[in-house]
C-alpha cells in the first residue's frame, strides 16, 4: 500500500523543547508589536513549522493584524513549567505532546480554552480525540510498519505480526527505543505483534511485551534514534523492516526510494495546543487557537504536510487522493490504534511512578541484558 504521492515530508518534531530565542514570524520583528498586539508561539521548525506558518500564522496575521511571534530554540517542559510557576511564562500558546500534557495539568499550568471565541460547531468536529477544557488536539501522526521493497520485492506486510515473522519476511528489523516511553510506540507494537487485541491493549502487559521483544531481539539491527533513521536503514540495506512515522515513509516514497508501508495497525499519536497559565497575550492566544481550528486552515495544513487535521470537517474539502495519505482519514483510521496517553501518564499500580516511568525502567533492564 502506497502511503504517499506528491506530498511534503514533515519531520516529526520532538515535543519537549526549551524556547530560548525569539524570532518573529509572518514578517514581524520581535521588537515590534502591531496595534492589535501579538502572540508568542513555539516554532517547531522544519517542514512542520513551514506548514503551520503557511496554514495558520500568516493568514491569522493578515486577518487580524495580530503579530505571531515565533520562539525558536530547544524546548524543555520542566523549564517551561518553572517559568509558569514563577509567573513569567516564556510564551502564550504552546504545542504539547499527549504524553507530556498531564505534567502541565498537574502543575496547574494551563488556562481554560475560551470556546466562546470559537465559531459554532467547530469544537464538535475535533476528532478522533475530543477537545478538552484545557487543551485541543493539534494534529495526528502514525507509527506504521514499513519495509524495503528492494529486499522484499512484491511481498507486503499487513500487520505488526508480520513484522515479527522473519521466516516469511526475512531480514533485520529496527524499532524506536523504549527509552522514549510512549513516544516510541514500541510497547504497543510488541503487544499487538504478540496477538493482543487493540481493545485489550491497555493496561499494557509488560511481561508479554518483553517476551515478544525477546523473540525479535536476535533480528534487531538497532533501535533508531531519529525520525530519519529508519528510512536510512531501509534504503541503506541495514534493515529490511522498520517502524517509522508515516510522514517519513511518505517523503521517501515521494523521492522514489524503495520503501513502502501499511496503515494496518498504525499507532496514532498526537500533540495538543494549550494556553499557558498567566500568558501575557492570553486573549490573542485564544483567538489564534480558534482561527487554527477552523476547517479552512485545517485543510490548508493537511495539504502542506502529511499530518492529519484535528478538525474532521477539513476532510470535506480535501481531495480523495490527499485524504488517502493522512492517518485519520476514514479508511486509514479504521485499522489504527490511538495511544492512550491518560494511561501512560497515570500512576502505576503499587508505585509512585507513572506507567511510562515504569515502562522505561523495564526497558532499560531488558536492553542491558
Amino acid at each position: 500500500m502506497k502511503l504517499s504521492r506528491k506530498t511534503a515530508l514533515g519531520a516529526v518534531v520532538a515535543v519537549s523543547t526549551l524556547l530560548t530565542t525569539v524570532a518573529c514570524g509572518g514578517g514581524a520583528d520581535s521588537g515590534k508589536t502591531s496595534a492589535a498586539g501579538r502572540v508568542i508561539v513555539p516554532d517547531p521548525g522544519g517542514d512542520l513549522g513551514k506548514a503551520m506558518k503557511k496554514a495558520f500564522f500568516d493568514p491569522f496575521e493578515k486577518a487580524t493584524g495580530i503579530d505571531v511571534v515565533l520562539a525558536s530554540g530547544e524546548f524543555d517542559a520542566a523549564v517551561v513549567l518553572t517559568g509558569v510557576k514563577a509567573g513569567a511564562p516564556a510564551f502564550d500558546l504552546v504545542n504539547i505532546n499527549g504524553a507530556v500534557l498531564q505534567r502541565f495539568r498537574d502543575g496547574k499550568a494551563l488556562e481554560p480554552i475560551d470556546y466562546k471565541v470559537w465559531k459554532d460547531g467547530v469544537r464538535d468536529k475535533i476528532a478522533p480525540v475530543k477537545a478538552a477544557d484545557d487543551a485541543v488536539p493539534a494534529y495526528f501522526i502514525s507509527v506504521v510498519p514499513a519495509w524495503s521493497t528492494d529486499k522484499l520485492g512484491g511481498q507486503k506486510l499487513t500487520s505488526w505480526a508480520d513484522f515479527w515473522n522473519v521466516q516469511k519476511f526475512p531480514g533485520k528489523r529496527t524499532l524506536a527505543p523504549g527509552s522514549w516511553g510512549a513516544g516510541s510506540a514500541t510497547f504497543e507494537i510488541a503487544a499487538l505483534a504478540d496477538g493482543v487485541a487493540p481493545d485489550d491493549l491497555y493496561p499494557i502487559d509488560y511481561d508479554r511485551v518483553f517476551k515478544s521483544l525477546d523473540r525479535l531481539k536476535p533480528n534487531l539491527v538497532k533501535f533508531w534514534e531519529t525520525g530519519a533513521e529508519p528510512i536510512q536503514l531501509l534504503t541503506g540495506g541495514q534493515a529490511t523492516v522498520a517502524s517509522a512515522w508515516n510522514g517519513r515513509v511518505a517523503g521517501a516514497e515521494d523521492k522514489g526510494a524503495p520503501v513502502a508501508g501499511t496503515w494496518n495497525g498504525a499507532i496514532l499519536q498526537y500533540d495538543n495546543w494549550a494556553v499557558l497559565k498567566g500568558a501575557e497575550n492570553a486573549a490573542n492566544a485564544q483567538k489564534l487557537l480558534a482561527f487554527m481550528m477552523e476547517p479552512g486552515p485545517q485543510a490548508e495544513f493537511a495539504n502542506a504536510i502529511t499530518y492529519s487535521p484535528a478538525n474532521s470537517a477539513a476532510f470535506d474539502t480535501l481531495s480523495a487522493d490527499r485524504a488517502a495519505l493522512l492517518p485519520t482519514s476514514p479508511k486509514n483510521i479504521a485499522s489504527a490504534v490511538t495511544q492512550d496517553y491518560a494511561w501512560w501518564t497515570a500512576t502505576a499500580p503499587g508505585s509512585d511512578k507513572s506507567n511510562e516511568e515504569v515502562a522505561i525502567e523495564r526497558w532499560q533492564a531488558w536492553v542491558s541484558k
